[in-house]
């Protein structure tokens, strides 16, 4: 049903704006993750001189009982946002959305070459993952355990298994989704570690403060990364990468 509203609500009030050039439906209605909570939200691509006059300004409004959202862009900013590849969120969000207003095709021939990271950029981007993962835990979490400061610690799991749960992702080939949908799509991947949410509520979970509690929490965390270094070896990411990544510059941080 959004996705009815929405391309009805672009052909009354953005199809024939002069500027327009483009409108894309992106969010939870693109991928049909709706419910009774859930709105439309549009990315309107426009020419530099209508972005000066409206950009400044994100848009809202009902349209037969629905939220629908906007906010402005131009054809070279959504280029420069896909361009360095470094912004997986950003390029999962894109390689969902749906195209609602093309009228030259400018759009989706730009989106066509950003659905698959080029190898080399893969090979980085596996990298990447797993030197800030590891770096979390087991690396920073071993210490502060060692030291007894167990909420540090915890926090240190937790975005260890952003990081651990994006490069499932990443060695599937695949865009990293938003955190509120990762779940849900990690269910359609090839390839997950075996048990792999059980082994994230065990790390999650907190059911006593205890040293042993997060020793065991540490011990999964090991488990997991024989796990992982299997399938990075076998993509490519060299051995020495993955026993001692801090030996290696890192060419962009992830957003989690």
């Amino acid at each position: 049903m959004l996705d009815s509203v929405a391309k009805d609500f672009v052909d009354i009030r953005f199809a024939k704006m002069n500027g327009v050039l483009g409108v894309l439906l992106i969010g939870s209605a693109s991928l049909d993750y709706v419910d009774e909570l859930s709105d439309v939200d549009l990315e309107v691509i426009v020419t530099r001189d209508l972005f000066c006059r409206v950009g400044e300004f994100c848009g809202s409004e009902q349209y037969r009982g629905i939220n629908v959202w906007w906010e402005w862009t131009t054809l070279n900013e959504l280029k420069n946002t896909l361009n360095d590849w470094e912004d997986d969120l950003d390029l999962w969000v894109y390689s969902k959305s749906k195209i609602l207003h093309d009228s030259k095709h400018r759009i989706a021939h730009l989106l066509a070459d950003y659905r698959q990271y080029p190898k080399k950029i893969w090979l980085e981007k596996l990298f990447v993952y797993w030197y800030f993962a590891t770096g979390n835990a087991p690396y920073d979490s071993g210490k502060a355990i060692q030291r007894g400061d167990l909420v540090t610690a915890q926090l240190y799991f937790n975005q260890a298994m952003e990081y651990y749960t994006s490069l499932i992702f990443i060695l599937n080939n695949s865009f990293v989704p938003y955190r509120k949908w990762r779940l849900k799509e990690l269910n359609k991947l090839a390839y997950k570690p075996e048990n792999y949410e059980e082994i994230l509520r065990q790390i999650l979970t907190i059911r006593r403060w205890t040293l042993k509690e997060f020793e065991t929490k540490q011990h999964f965390i090991n488990e997991l990364i024989g796990s992982f270094e299997k399938k990075l070896l076998n993509a490519g990411v060299p051995e020495q990468k993955l026993k001692d990544p801090w030996k290696f510059k890192i060419t962009f941080v992830p957003r989690v």
